[in-house]
C-alpha cells in the first residue's frame, strides 16, 4: 500500500512551522526550553524524511528519541505553561466577552474558569482536546490507515489523560493566582 504522501508532507509542514514558532518564542522570551521544544519538532521532520527514504529502523529510533526528550522536557514545559497562565491571568479582564482568538492563549480558559469554575473549565478543555484528536483520527479512518476501534481508544485515552494532566498541572497555576 502506498503511503499518503500528502499527509506526510502536511505533517512535515506543520512540524516545521511549530519548530519555527518555537524558535521565535525562545528568542522573544529568552527561554532555552523553547529551543528544545522546537528541536523536538525538527527531529520529527527529520524522522519523517528518513522514513520516506525507507530507513524505518533509523526513523523509529528518532521517534523513540523524540519521545524520551519530550518526557524529559515535560516538567520544565509545564512550569513554563504555569508561568504563562499566571501572567495571562494578571492581564485578563474576565468581564470582557469571550472571543474565539482567546482560545489561542490561556485567556479563554481563564474567563471560562471565572464563569463556570475550575472543574467545568477543565472538562471543557478535555472535550476540546478530545475533539481535535477525534477529527485527526477520523481523517486517518477515511484514509483507511486505522480502524474505528483504534480511533475510539485513542480519543477516550486523550480525554482521560487531558483531564488528569490538566487537572493536576493547570490547577497549580490557577491556584497560585
Amino acid at each position: 500500500m502506498e503511503p499518503p504522501y500528502w499527509a506526510l508532507f502536511l505533517l512535515l509542514l506543520l512540524c516545521t512551522l511549530a519548530g519555527i514558532a518555537g524558535i521565535v518564542k525562545a528568542r522573544r522570551r529568552r527561554e532555552k526550553t523553547y529551543y528544545w521544544v522546537s528541536g523536538v519538532s525538527f527531529l520529527v521532520v527529520i524522522a519523517v524524511i528518513v522514513a520516506l527514504f525507507n530507513q524505518f529502523l533509523l526513523s523509529f529510533a528518532m521517534i523513540v528519541a523524540t519521545g524520551i526528550i519530550s518526557i524529559g522536557l515535560l516538567p520544565r514545559t509545564m512550569e513554563l505553561y504555569g508561568k504563562e497562565i499566571v501572567k495571562q491571568k494578571q492581564e485578563t479582564d474576565v468581564s470582557d466577552p469571550l472571543r474565539m482568538r482567546d482560545f489561542l492563549t490561556w485567556k479563554a480558559w481563564i474567563k471560562l474558569k471565572a464563569i463556570y469554575g475550575f472543574r467545568k473549565m477543565i472538562i471543557l478543555y478535555s472535550i476540546l482536546n478530545m475533539g481535535i484528536i477525534a477529527a485527526g483520527l477520523l481523517t486517518l479512518i477515511a484514509l483507511g490507515l486505522i480502524t474505528p476501534l483504534t480511533a475510539v481508544y485513542y480519543t477516550i485515552s486523550t480525554a482521560v489523560l487531558s483531564f488528569i494532566i490538566g487537572y493536576s498541572q493547570i490547577w497549580k497555576a490557577f491556584k497560585d493566582t
